[in-house]
């Protein structure tokens, strides 16, 4: 009795396999088949293939049967790539467009430009301004810092022209010496004219001046200078323009010498000093 439950149960079932693929029995569908070209009433142009000869649609592009081509024209070419702009070339581009730019303006600037009217001319020189004539200037006093005497070497001496006439310190060797000259009315003085002694041994055997300073009492003016230890007039020049007193201070000085054994001297010797210029108005 427990059999024919068991084949009962069976029999409700039907036995199956597990296996890779459709079962024996299914057939593979065939492939589809192409799609025909839709069928139209017009005849469809054909062209002979120029390496075969066989019939081939107008259409077709290449022969079915030896797959030479067969139209002649040129076959469609892809765009190029569009050319992406290095750092390089977009400076290059901006600097031209700056350039480009610039000339415009420069253009339109030079345009205008001839449109406006000339601007007025002024004159290239100025009226020359005649100098008024130089002429010596005459002090009415002289004051030294010392004297050898008053009568033989006086200070006096350095205004009367004579180169044989000098006046001397008092053995002082020119230390500290100065000389004070003054004029009755203002004056514009250019330029002092010194001169040493002009005998030769006389003027070796006495100290001479080296380094001066010029002062006046219309400026704040300071004018430093040294002369030349020769006995020939020596000119330099000054700016004032309403002096009435002048100073002379003597800042350094040339050695005496000995001439044939004699000693030399301890006292400075000038001859002359002279000035030139204008009389203020």
């Amino acid at each position: 009795m427990g059999d024919d439950r068991i084949d009962s149960f069976d029999d409700l079932f039907e036995p199956f396999e597990l296996e890779d693929g459709p079962p024996p029995e299914a057939s593979t569908p065939p492939p589809a088949a192409p799609a025909a070209p839709a069928e139209s009433d017009e005849p469809v142009p054909m062209v002979s293939c120029p390496s075969c000869g066989t019939s081939n649609p107008a259409y077709n592009r290449h022969c079915e049967a030896c797959g030479a081509r067969l139209g002649k024209g040129p076959l469609p070419v892809a765009s190029p790539p569009m050319v992406r702009a290095t750092p390089g070339g977009r400076a290059l581009g901006v600097l031209v467009a700056i350039v480009l730019v610039v000339a415009l303006i420069a253009f339109v600037v030079s345009i205008m430009s001839e449109d406006a009217p000339p601007p007025t001319t002024l004159p290239t020189t100025a009226p020359s301004l005649v100098p008024a004539q130089t002429q010596e200037l005459q002090p009415s006093a002289v004051r030294a810092s010392s004297e050898l005497n008053t009568t033989i070497f006086a200070a006096e001496n350095l205004l009367d022209g004579d180169p044989d006439t000098e006046w001397q310190d008092l053995g002082l060797q020119g230390e500290d010496a100065t000389l004070r000259f003054e004029f009755e009315q203002p004056v514009a003085i250019t330029h002092i004219e010194f001169t040493n002694i002009a005998d030769d041994d006389r003027f070796r055997q006495n100290y001479r001046i080296r380094g001066y300073r010029v002062t006046v009492d219309d400026l704040p003016l300071e004018l430093s200078d040294q002369l030349q230890d020769v006995n020939e007039p020596q000119r330099f020049d000054v700016a004032s323009f309403r002096t009435t007193v002048l100073t002379i201070e003597v800042t350094s000085t040339y050695p005496a010498e000995s001439i044939d054994d004699g000693p030399p001297y301890t006292e400075l010797a000038l001859a002359d000093v002279r000035f030139f210029g204008t009389i203020a108005e």
